[in-house]
């Protein structure tokens, strides 16, 4: 028989007074259901403001379009090349050192590849349309390749949100991390919002500065480079403190300085 006694609420100081379950002045955080519930709805907005906000970005373009729709579908292979780029790094981590996944090497590798990438579309729309504007053009092609990745990130949210609302091991650890480590669920969801953004906007802004100046893939390439190493520096921090550190705004102030120097290129040219 046990002889330990259980202490009163009067003798414990932490208890929620006599009656059980009055919390009046006691903050015991959200569950684990709360957590679920949380991120099911997150999620589950994320996956319509998302491609909303695609859908708002196409009908901005529209005030500049140039005379071929093709040029949009070149943007569409790009989008496509740099997400093949992204599958065969993936594919190089999975069958080698799964450290390579946060290596500066291959970070740098694969931002170097997708801005190769971008400058040789962007060449091959200049030779098929000598004659158009390059703005419409530099425009279109961002814009297309903006859509892939806008659809990518909405697949990859709907996904999340089945996934987190079953039970599963990448559920119960997600749960388990921002338990432990007490994240904001919101404050995941608008950081979350904001990356999406930033993207966005540096895919754009990119294209648009190699048009009209095929030498700023120079400029596009760092810029590209230090996104990457950003999340990077992010990846390594503990997850309590990734929504509290400056990195976590590097990818929407890239963004939106790439969209600024493009802005002032097109104006210039």
């Amino acid at each position: 028989m046990s002889t330990t006694s259980t202490p009163s609420p009067a003798a414990d100081p932490d208890a929620c007074g006599s009656d059980p379950h009055d919390h009046t002045g006691h903050d015991h955080g959200p569950t684990g259901s709360d957590i679920v519930t949380g991120l099911v709805r997150g999620f589950s907005i994320l996956a319509l403001v998302v491609p909303a906000f695609g859908v708002i970005v196409v009908l901005a373009a529209l005030a500049s379009t140039p005379s071929t729709p093709l040029v949009a579908l070149l943007g569409l292979v790009l989008g496509g090349l740099q997400l093949a780029s992204l599958v065969v790094t993936g594919l190089v981590v999975q069958r080698g050192d799964r450290r390579l996944s946060v290596h500066p090497a291959l970070v740098t590798a694969r931002s170097v590849l997708d801005e190769i990438l971008r400058l040789a579309v962007v060449l091959w729309a200049l030779v098929l349309w000598p004659a158009q504007p390059h703005g419409p053009i530099g425009l279109w092609i961002g814009v297309g390749c903006a859509v892939v990745w806008v659809a990518l990130t909405t697949a990859q949210l709907v996904s999340s949100r089945r996934r987190i609302a079953s039970p599963s091991d990448w559920s119960q650890e997600m749960v388990a991390t921002l338990l432990l480590e007490k994240v904001s669920v919101g404050r995941t969801m608008v950081m979350r919002l904001l990356d999406v953004v930033g993207l966005v906007l540096f895919q754009i802004g990119a294209t648009v500065l190699i048009t009209a100046a095929p030498v700023m893939a120079v400029a596009t390439i760092v810029l590209s480079i230090a996104s990457g190493l950003s999340t990077l520096m992010l990846v390594r921090r503990a997850p309590s403190d990734r929504l509290h550190s400056a990195w976590a705004f590097a990818p929407l102030g890239i963004g939106l300085l790439t969209a600024a120097l493009a802005l002032l290129a097109s104006l210039s040219v």
